[in-house]
Parts: C-alpha cells; structure tokens; sequence
C-alpha cells in the first residue's frame, strides 16, 4: 500500500508539470476583469484554516455524515459599471452561496443525496448590482456531502467575459463529448450492420468496441448519478476495459496477428474487471482503480505496436492512419489517468472521448480505401473478362447462331403438331361423332340379352376413346391459347347435381358410395365464373377420384366460406390409396399416372389433373390438394360470390325433351355423319331434311308437301370453301325466319374458333353426345318455328372452347 502510494505522488507531481505548461498556454492574453480566488479560510466543527482551493473534505473513518464546512473568501472589486457574476468549475457539493451575506444559490437542503457531477457540478451565479460594492466583498460557501465533497477555484468577474468561459468549459467537458458519444454510437451501428452482411469478425470486434466506448462517453457525462459512487466506479472501470479490449484485438487482427491466448487474457480480465474491482474495494485498496486504468493503457500500447508493425511493413495509409490514431489515443488516455489523479483540480476536461472522433474517420478512410481497392480489382476483372470474351466471340457467335438454329427448328416443329392437330381434328371427330350417334340410335331399339351387353361395350369403348381424344384436344387448345375465360354470375347447386347425376352411374358401377353436400346459398348470392371451365373442372376432378378409388366412396361438396363477400369451395374426396409426397407435385404434369406403370388406357391418358391445373390458373382458382397415403385425397377450388342477378344462357334451364315431327336440317358433307345423324333424329320422330350444303337441303324440303324448319344443324367445315355459317345464313334467308341453328364442329385451330365465336351462333364441339344434341332439339322445340329467338344471336363461346 505505501509502495503504490508512493509511486501515486510521484506520477501526480508528473502530472503538474504537465499541466503547469497546459494552463500557461491556456492563459487569457488580455485582461479581462476575471479574478480567480485560490485561497480561502476552511471552518470545520469551529476550527479555522487557510486552504488551497481546490479543496477536498472527508469524513473520519467511523464518523457519521454528513460532511459539512464553511469557506470564506474576500476579493476587492472596483466600482463596476456592468453585470458580476460568480462561476465554480468545479463544485462538487450541497452548497448554499452567499455574497455580502447575501444568499444568491441555495442547493444544501439535502446534503445526503449524491454529489453534484458533470454539468450540475459547474455553476455561474449573476450577483444582483446592489449586492456589490467597491473595495472588499466577502463571499461565503456553505458546503455539504454524504461522505465527502469537494470545491473548485472560483472566478469572480464581467458576466460577458465571466460567461465565455463558462460556455467553453462546459461544450469541452460535457456538450461536445456527448456529442462525440452520439457520433460514435452511430459510427458502430454503421459498421454494425456491415459486419452483419459481410460476417467478417474484423467489423464485429470494432463495431461492439466503439459502442461501448460511445456507452461509456455517454455515462461520463450524464448529471444524473445511474448507481452509488463505489457502484459507479467499478462499472464504469469495467466498461471502460470492455471496450479497450475489444478494440485492441481488431488492431491486433487488422495487423494480421494471430494471437488467441493473447486475446483469451484480454477476454478474461475485461471480464473479470467488476469481480477484481469490488474484491480491491472491500480489502480496502483504493488505488486499484488507477492501476487498473494503467494496465489497460499498458495494453494499448501493445495493440499500438501491432499496428506499427503493420504500418511500417505495407505502407499503406490505413495502416499509418490507425497507428496515428491508437498512438493519439494513448497519449489522450494517458493524459486523462494523470489528470485524474492531480490535486489541481477536481473537475478537469477529459480527452479521451474525442479520441472516438480519430476513429470515425479512421473507419471512413478505410472503407473508401477498401471500396476504390474492390473498384479497381473489378475493374481488373472485368477487363480480363473482355478479353476472354473477345477472344471466344468466333464460339459464342457460332453458338448463338446454333441456338438460333435449334429455336427455328423447335418453332417449326411446334407448329407442325398445331397445324396437325388443327387438321387432324375435324377428321379425327367425324367418324367418332358418327359412331357415337349410331351406338345412340342402336341403344335406343333397346336389344336383348348379349347385343345388350354389346352395345353396353361399345358405349364404355366409345366413351374412353371420346374422353381420351377430349383430353387431348383440350391440351391442344390451351396451347394454341384458344380457350379464354367468360366470366358471368351462375347458380352453383344446379350445376353441380348435374355433374353428380352424370357420375353417381359410374360410381355405383365400381361398387363406391357417392354422396353430395351442397349448402343452401343465401337469397340473391351467385358464384361469379365461368360456368363451364368450372363443370370441365369439377367433372375432371370426380373423374379422376371414380378412377382411382377401389373401395368406399366419392363425396362432393360445397360450402360457403366467409359469408356474402366470400366465396364458394367445391371439393371432391375420395378414399383412393393416397398421393405420396414425392408425387404431389408430378401429379398435374401432362401424362403423369401414379400406380400405373402398365399405361391402361382404361385409366386415361393422364391429363385429367393437368387440365385441371391449367383451367384453375386460367380462372384464377388455384386448385388445393391434401392427400394421406391410404386414406385418399381432397381437392378443392374456390369459387367467389356475388350478388349480381343471373341472365339464362342459351342452354340454361329446365327443357321438355319431346322433339317428334320437329323439322330439322341436317347438313354435313361427311356421308356417314349425316346419314348417322338422319337414323338417329328419325328414330326421335324427327322430320330430317339431309344435305351436304344449304341447296341440298332446300331440293329436299321442296320434295316434301308443307315442309318448313325448325332447327338446324350443320357441320361448319363443308365442301369446296363452304362453312356451315353460310349454310344456315342462306336457309334464314330462303325460310325468310331466324330458325335456331347449331354449329357443329370438329375445329381446334384458333382462328377457326374465332370465326365460329365472331359469327353468333351457339355450337358445340365434336364428338357430341346424343344427350346433348337432344336437349339442344328441346330448346329449339319450344323457341318456335316461327320464334325470332334472339338469344340464338347470342355468341355462346364457352361452349366451342371445353367438350361437356
């Protein structure tokens, strides 16, 4: 203890010769009217001495608080013919000041709360003119502390010239290094944040460092004491090693070192600071706090070394730079400890936070160095890079034009298949179309026993080829873009029993419970679609449950969700075996059949879920699948509401299926069709006017006595450039009636279904069913021979874009 005690007088005498040529060189040039009092007499408990200001009172060990004494001081003043005013740079006191024994500042009323520290510990007091006099004035300080206290040299003068002073020593103790602190503080989250999206620890050792140097600037200045004074300084010693730590080992690493024991001691004692400092504490060792402060000033001076090391051997400026700055920082911080501990003054101007803004451009110059060295390195890269590519351009040239080449080839071929396919179809369909008719027609003299059966066989037979060539074809028109949505308020239930009337039959043919859900829609509320995709993808999703579930059931139901501004969700559940997670994906790829490897084609082509999935992206219903490998699946749309009122379609509604002795003209130039199409109208009690043309058709109506025209039917692609557009025009105009007219046709190609749409009249896609041409009959039965039917000028579009 008397060793440290020791060497502690020997480095505070240091300390005043330092300070001696600061305060000389700080001296004002000029006089002016400031007097300093450095003397004053000190009363203790009635006993009277002449004191050096600053001066420091503490209570004996034992004694009771407060600590409490009385300083008298007398300055001459000449007769002043301006403001006075009193300032104590440093009263770290309860004080109550009086001047003439007159009392002009009165803080002593609660001597046991904390001392006054930063800007409350330094006071400028106006004295009121009447308070002054010439010649002698007495000024008194009454001064009090828990423990302890302690009073400045005081300045008696010109409030102008009194007050400059003022302003300096506070912007130089507590304004500018809180400014300092916010400056670092925002330099640290800055270079926080790089070191969060670059993950270089470099950025992290630094960034921490400096936000605990801005921390521990902050909490120097503040006037509010945070924690008792033993508290306060342990902590904030310990702050003060954390940062200094830190940032010693970013120099240590910036130099290139690797020294991880040299860093795990540094790592140890900042961490171990707060433990070493109580333990000193209780002991009663109160110089360790200044040789604490010392050793880690010891430690910069290693990290300085590191630096210059550095600096000396890459001569580069950021290495120079961070050498100028830790050195500056040492002498700052060394500067400070000797302050700290000189009894000249007891509130001094520490220089230690301004050392932060050394840092700040410190780590500007470095990130700009770092930003023109990336620059020029990309820049290098970039160069070779074109010379690479100057020197491959003959390749990539010959590449391009190979891909060039492959893309013509790959456009040519696809529209080969387009134009295939829209060639193929019309020829494809017709002898589906009339084979379907005939198995209708042959169905309907209702044989016995095996021709039964038969007949049974080739209806399941027609309908797999039919729905395979559908599938087909529907993946033709998407391609070619020729399905567009028509968006129109419809009513859900009807149309859903209806697919459920169409596949409950076979459901019941494999042995499988179909069940329907449907809710009770609210009075006024609709599903707003298009009603027809929406049948295509309901019918193909309870197609594809039908098929793949072996035992118990398929259950469709619809439900509101969300009430009036919600929307309609339609699912269908099976109990098939289940998709596996590998599967969920592939299963809406074209062609793609899960537990099949056969290729049955009594199991389709594969295309029912991709249909589905391509309509659902269309309509925007995206489709949702759940699925537990053997339990089955659920997959669903949703459908939104609306309140807008429903306008009938040209097929919508109920119909009486009662065509006998209707007239009906048939034209198609495909002899089978038409004389498929004549069996099975006659066997209906129609009256058939066949033909391959409009002409055709009138020679054999006026063979007929009373003939007139009901309904027509006609084929759209005839003979020679004819269509069945002219056809019907030209027997509109030879019956002098809007006779309703369907258009038949076996197109895919887009710009013959833009023909068919533009044209008006409602048509239907090849292969149909006898059911459909049936009802189409009814609706043109109860329109009326004689009926304008304007909705027959209605475009139906849907109904040439999907097969029902």
């Amino acid at each position: 203890m008397a060793l440290a005690l020791s060497a502690s007088r020997v480095m505070r005498s240091a300390a005043i010769a330092l300070l001696g040529v600061m305060a000389a060189a700080a001296a004002e040039a000029a006089d002016d009217g400031i007097v300093e009092l450095t003397h004053a007499e000190r009363v203790v408990d009635g006993r009277r001495e002449e004191v050096r200001l600053p001066d420091w009172v503490s209570l004996p060990d034992g004694a009771t608080g407060p600590a409490r004494a009385t300083y008298r001081m007398s300055v001459d003043l000449p007769p002043q013919t301006g403001r006075v005013a009193l300032c104590v740079p440093g009263l770290r006191a309860h004080a109550r000041i009086a001047f003439n024994g007159h009392v002009v500042d009165d803080r002593i009323d609660r001597p046991n709360d904390p001392l006054p520290r930063s800007l409350a510990s330094i006071r400028l007091i106006e004295i009121p003119r009447e308070f002054v006099r010439p010649g002698a004035n007495v000024i008194e300080i009454e001064a009090a502390g828990r423990t302890s206290f302690s009073i400045s040299t005081l300045r008696i003068g010109p409030v102008r010239a009194l007050g400059m002073r003022f302003d300096r020593l506070v912007f130089a103790s507590v304004i500018g290094p809180a400014i300092v602190a916010v400056v670092v503080a925002s330099l640290g989250l800055c270079v926080l944040l790089l070191w969060a999206r670059s993950g270089d620890p470099l950025y992290g050792y630094f960034a921490v460092g400096t936000l605990a140097w801005a921390v521990h600037d902050g909490w120097s200045v503040l006037s509010v004491p945070l924690m008792s004074v033993e508290n306060r300084i342990v902590w904030w010693t310990s702050l003060y090693s954390f940062f200094i730590a830190l940032l010693v080992i970013f120099c240590v690493r910036f130099a290139g070192w690797r020294w991880p024991r040299f860093e795990k001691t540094l790592w140890i004692l900042s961490l171990a600071a707060p433990a070493v400092l109580y333990a000193a504490q209780s002991l009663g060792f109160e110089a360790m706090q200044q040789w604490w402060l010392l050793l880690w000033i010891g430690i910069v001076g290693v990290g300085l070394v590191a630096v210059g090391r550095y600096a000396w051997q890459h001569r580069r400026t950021s290495g120079a730079l961070l050498f100028a700055t830790g050195a500056v920082s040492m002498a700052f911080a060394t500067r400070d400890w000797l302050l700290r501990y000189d009894e000249s003054t007891n509130n001094p101007v520490y220089l230690v936070p301004y050392a932060g803004l050394l840092f700040v451009v410190l780590i500007v110059w470095m990130l700009i160095d770092r930003f023109v060295v990336t620059s020029r390195e990309l820049a290098s890269v970039n160069r070779a890079l074109e010379e690479r590519v100057a020197a491959s351009g003959v390749q990539l040239v010959r590449a391009l034009e190979q891909m060039r080449h492959s893309k013509e080839q790959a456009e040519s071929a696809n529209r080969a298949k387009s134009s295939f396919l829209a060639a193929a179809s019309h020829d494809l369909r017709q002898p589906i179309h009339a084979l379907g008719l005939y198995v209708a027609a042959l169905a309907d003299e209702h044989p016995a026993g095996s021709e039964s059966e038969v007949v049974d066989r080739m209806k399941t037979s027609l309908a797999t080829i039919g729905s395979m060539f559908d599938a087909l074809l529907d993946v033709s028109r998407m391609d070619a873009g020729a399905i567009v949505k028509h968006p129109r308020p419809f009513a859900i239930a009807p149309l859903l029993h209806q697919l459920a009337a169409a596949c409950a039959s076979r459901a019941a043919d494999k042995g499988l419970r179909f069940s329907v859900r449907i809710a009770s829609a609210l009075p006024g509320l609709h599903a707003i679609s298009d009603p027809l995709l929406v049948e295509r993808i309901v019918f193909n999703l309870l197609d594809n449950a039908i098929k793949y579930t072996r035992t118990g059931g398929v259950l469709l139901s619809c439900r509101l969700r969300g009430g009036a501004s919600g929307h309609w969700r339609i699912e269908v559940w099976d109990t098939g075996p289940g998709i596996g997670p590998g599967d969920r994906e592939r299963v809406f790829e074209e062609f793609y059949q899960v537990g099949n490897p056969e290729r049955d084609r009594r199991e389709g082509l594969g295309l029912g879920l991709s249909i589905v999935h391509r309509l659902t992206e269309l309509l925007g219903h995206p489709v949702r699948l759940d699925t537990t490998v053997g339990r089955g699946s659920r997959f669903g749309i949703d459908v939104p509401t609306t309140t807008e009122s429903i306008t009938a379609g040209p097929l919508a509604g109920a119909f009486d299926e009662r065509v006998a002795a209707l007239h009906v003209a048939v034209i198609d130039d495909d002899p089978d069709v038409l004389e498929s199409t004549r069996y099975l109208l006659e066997r209906w009690g129609c009256r058939v006017h066949p033909g391959a043309d409009a002409n055709d058709v009138l020679a054999h109506a006026a063979g007929v006595p009373g003939a007139t025209l009901q309904a027509i039917v006609a084929d759209y692609r005839l003979r020679g450039e004819l269509t069945g557009i002219e056809a019907v025009r030209a027997l509109r105009a030879a019956f002098g009636t809007a006779v309703p007219a369907l258009i038949v046709s076996g197109e895919s190609s887009p710009e013959r279904l833009a023909q068919i749409r533009a044209s008006g009249f409602e048509c239907i896609g090849k292969p149909v069913s006898a059911a459909q041409l049936r009802r189409w009959l009814a609706l043109a039965a109860r329109r009326g021979a004689s009926e304008r039917a304007p909705a027959n000028d209605v475009a139906s579009d849907a109904a040439i874009e999907t097969s029902p």
